[in-house]
């Protein structure tokens, strides 16, 4: 068993309301308040679970795994539930907006549900372009169901995503059965073949500043403004990053300061410029507002 010490600020609670946000969910599983996950971990499909209780996170493995498997999986969730985020910073700025500083107390403790696979980001991005949320994942449960390993414990079977070299060996036709569209398959595709060649890599990514990551990241043809913006927010920790963009921050916009429609995107700037260093976490707080 692992135990992981959670922040001050740290709401298990809203953590579980975000990832329980639609059923069709197919990377993780909850039940009775214990998240399960799978994690493809060198060549072997690791599932483990997770609780909470007195402010640690339990994390208990299937089967015994070597002290390495337990490092990946411990730094996996510590990315996941982005616990190194210094919240009191965030919530420090966001008392110069009323309504956004109400959300934090509303939420106090929620921290952003991350992809630490900016792969995973990508991919699941480019599913959502331009179609509702649950589409998405019905879309996003086809591709996972289809194309991913999967692992079976106690007649319960629990998927873990498809890798890029997967993906990066379909065609077109193969995404068309499961009502994929010929560009998102073809951005799929691109994609994937960007990791498998290696010409895109989060390692090497990460040491790079804002403007040359997102430069990278639009060069691939799929891959715009909204895309990019939203996969450094989940994978990348760039809590500036500001996908502008979203119907879904201007619908919780539009809801929580009460306007009389959507704003605009140049209204939004205008909004977030007090959200400065933190637009990314705020626009998060937008989002899960949505869910009540």
């Amino acid at each position: 068993m692992i135990h992981i010490p959670t922040p001050e600020e740290f709401s298990y609670k809203e953590l579980l309301k975000f990832l329980s946000r639609n059923e069709k969910e197919c990377l993780h599983s909850i039940k009775d308040d214990i998240i399960y996950k799978v994690l493809e971990i060198e060549n072997e499909l690791v599932l483990f679970s997770i609780s909470f209780d007195n402010g640690l996170i339990a994390v208990i493995h299937t089967d015994n795994q070597s002290p390495a498997v337990q490092e990946v999986v411990r730094n996996y969730i510590e990315d996941w539930f982005d616990l190194n985020a210094d919240l009191k910073t965030f919530y420090a700025i966001a008392q110069q907006d009323p309504v956004l500083h109400q959300l934090c107390q509303k939420y106090h403790g929620l921290r952003m549900v991350g992809m630490p696979n900016l792969f995973e980001s990508l991919v699941w991005s480019v599913i959502g372009q331009q179609i509702n949320l649950n589409f998405a994942y019905a879309l996003k449960q086809r591709l996972v169901h289809t194309f991913g390993k999967s692992i079976t414990f106690q007649g319960e079977t629990f998927y873990a995503l498809p890798t890029p070299e997967r993906l990066a060996k379909l065609t077109i036709e193969d995404f068309q059965p499961h009502q994929f569209s010929r560009a998102k398959a073809q951005y799929i595709i691109n994609i994937s073949n960007a990791f498998a060649e290696g010409s895109l890599s989060q390692q090497a990514l990460a040491l790079l500043s804002y403007d040359e990551i997102k430069q990278q990241l639009v060069a691939i043809k799929g891959v715009g403004n909204w895309t990019a913006n939203y996969s450094m927010m989940k994978s990348l920790k760039s809590y500036d990053a500001f996908p502008v963009e979203d119907v879904g921050l201007h619908n919780a916009v539009k809801t929580q300061y009460s306007l009389g429609g959507k704003p605009t995107i140049a209204e939004l700037h205008q909004m977030a410029e007090p959200w400065a260093g933190w637009r990314g976490y705020a626009t998060f707080y937008f989002w899960h507002s949505l869910l009540g």
